[in-house]
């Protein structure tokens, strides 16, 4: 039987779990917009309230825990969130840029069709 202390640190790692797919999930979805009827962004709004509820849910263990509120904070946003977030958006961005060039036509230096 697990204690409470251990109950809430495996309730964190499934928060964490969850954040980082979701926000996995955001930044695709801003680098690879779906078409002009796309229900993408309304899966995004969803998405994104239950990671703002899935923050404020791993806030509340930490300060249950007896972490500091600010220090909580901060590793949660700026140890965490943001990093995940950012890494994944350039992570879509490169990807995104390969696709594009692996899809035009390559040209070779000497071909005299090529457009310059």
């Amino acid at each position: 039987m697990l204690n409470p202390a251990q109950n809430q640190i495996i309730y964190l790692m499934f928060l964490n779990g969850l954040l980082f797919l979701g926000l996995n999930f955001v930044a695709h979805a801003i680098i690879f917009p779906g078409g002009p009827r796309s229900k993408k962004l309304g899966y995004v709004l969803i998405v994104t309230v239950a990671l703002v509820l899935c923050i404020t849910q791993e806030l509340d263990i930490l300060i249950d825990m007896e972490f500091p509120a600010a220090t909580a904070r901060t590793v949660l946003l700026a140890g965490f969130t943001a990093p995940v977030f950012l890494i994944s958006l350039v992570y879509y961005r490169i990807k995104r840029s390969r696709l594009e060039r692996s899809s035009s036509p390559q040209n070779s230096p000497g071909d005299p069709n090529a457009d310059h």
